[in-house]
């Protein structure tokens, strides 16, 4: 088996200054690529990741205050917020009529530059799946067993069915449940092992 590199990441809990100032920074490079790459109109990335990550960042900051213990965070080994999200912890209705405990990712998006088709130096690969990881971990620590619930938007639902989340019914909705979170936690850690070898 082949694998490529793998990125760390440091996993941050709650909003503290490195978060805001990471935000602060998506802002100013959101700005600075719709002037360089989309002709100064957000409109002309639409259908694009960015234009997601757009989207994404304002709904981060406007929960800042509301919701500060919510956020998730992924920092990389430039000191950069790679990754960001807020999650809770929600009730999760399986087809077969089984009700789970897990917790609910929202607005999940790599930061401006790792979105774009334009290569960027402060790109770092993997920060989003990282992230995960540490969510499907915290979940497994609050006794939800690694279970987790994302809304998703069709270009990126192929990212999560790649970690085996699974979609409910065409709404949007994808759900991981605790054997592929187990399976998914195995393969990072040996994707881990055979990088550090």
């Amino acid at each position: 088996m082949h694998f490529m590199t793998i990125n760390e990441f440091r996993y941050v809990i709650g909003v503290q200054e490195e978060i805001l100032l990471g935000l602060q920074l998506w802002q100013a490079k959101i700005t600075e690529y719709i002037n360089l790459y989309y002709q100064g109109d957000i409109e002309n990335a639409k259908n694009t990741i960015f234009y997601g990550c757009v989207s994404k960042t304002r709904e981060l900051y406007s929960y800042l205050l509301s919701r500060p213990e919510d956020y998730r965070s992924a920092i990389d080994d430039q000191g950069l917020l790679a990754c960001a999200c807020i999650i809770q912890p929600t009730d999760i209705y399986l087809d077969n009529g089984e009700v789970l405990q897990g917790l609910e990712i929202e607005h999940l998006t790599n930061s401006p530059w790792n979105t774009l088709l334009y290569p960027q130096p402060e790109t770092r690969k993997g920060s989003a799946t990282s992230l995960v990881e540490e969510l499907v971990k915290e979940s497994q620590a609050l006794g939800f067993n690694g279970i987790l619930k994302a809304v998703t938007v069709p270009s990126v639902r192929e990212f999560y069915k790649n970690i085996g989340f699974v979609e409910d019914n065409g709404t949007g909705w994808m759900t991981l449940i605790s054997d592929a979170a187990e399976r998914f936690l195995n393969i990072q850690q040996e994707r881990r092992r055979n990088n550090h070898e």
